[in-house]
């Protein structure tokens, strides 16, 4: 898993939903307080993401009787 590239996929991908959604529903662009509301929750997903650690390997069968 690449960081770096998950959160900006992630930003595009939501950004464009954004604007899509809201030009379409309100017939402009979104007013500040979605900017804000977006940009918090945004930075939250990011930090998580940047926290988390990469598989440690392969899966393992376990054992059925051990």
């Amino acid at each position: 898993m690449n960081r770096k590239r998950v959160i900006l996929w992630m930003t595009v991908a939501v950004g464009i939903i954004l604007l899509m959604m809201t030009t379409v529903l309100l017939g402009a662009l979104p007013p500040w307080p979605v900017w804000l509301f977006f940009a918090i929750s945004h930075s939250f997903f990011c930090a998580v993401v940047w926290h988390t650690k990469p598989h440690s390997g392969p899966y393992v069968k376990p054992m059925e009787d051990p």
